[in-house]
């Protein structure tokens, strides 16, 4: 597997279910095929868990299985194995859809006028919730002033030109190179 795909792919697996995700994914790179206990044995991870995340890595579309019937004792055994085909896909489905999240996040943050007491931890109220509290914090009852968002919406402007990059759907821009 090309570094970037695993690169993504690790990356993936940590979003879905951890550090311990990551560890059954490398050793399913590892093994290429393997059972639900022998991923557990590999990685030291307890089988519950080990399942659960393959049924997770399963829907995402990541990990696929075949099921083997033991002619003896009648049991099945599931043999998994990481699914990579559709892995760009499914990148560029998830930047897609943190792109429309970014883009209604930064709507909410420059339709409204926000108000705060400036305590960590404490509600930003929009003009009219500040209007219903009497510009008073409804936690500490300070003075409600105006909140500068202006850093946030610098990085979430930010964070949307480089995913829409990334995803092809605007230009880098041009540094100029001239010198004065």
């Amino acid at each position: 597997m090309a570094r970037r795909r695993s690169k993504e792919l690790l990356e993936l697996a940590e979003e879905i279910g951890g550090e311990e995700a990551v560890e059954v994914v490398k050793a399913l790179e590892k093994l290429k095929e393997a059972t639900d206990e022998e991923l557990a044995e590999a990685t030291g991870i307890r089988v519950n868990t080990v399942r659960r995340i393959l049924y997770l890595l399963n829907d995402e579309g990541l990990a696929d299985f075949k099921r083997i019937r033991d002619q003896e004792t009648g049991w099945y055994y599931y043999y998994w194995r990481l699914e990579t085909k559709k892995l760009p896909e499914i990148v560029r489905s998830k930047k897609m859809a943190e792109l429309k999240k970014l883009k209604e996040m930064l709507e909410e943050e420059t339709s409204e006028i926000y108000y705060w007491c400036g305590t960590e931890g404490h509600p930003k109220l929009t003009f009219d919730e500040a209007m219903e509290y009497e510009f008073q914090c409804p936690i500490c009852g300070k003075m409600l002033m105006q909140y500068d968002n202006t850093k946030i919406i610098e990085d979430l402007k930010r964070r949307i030109e480089e995913l829409e990059i990334e995803l092809g759907l605007r230009k880098k821009p041009r540094r100029s190179s001239r010198k004065k």
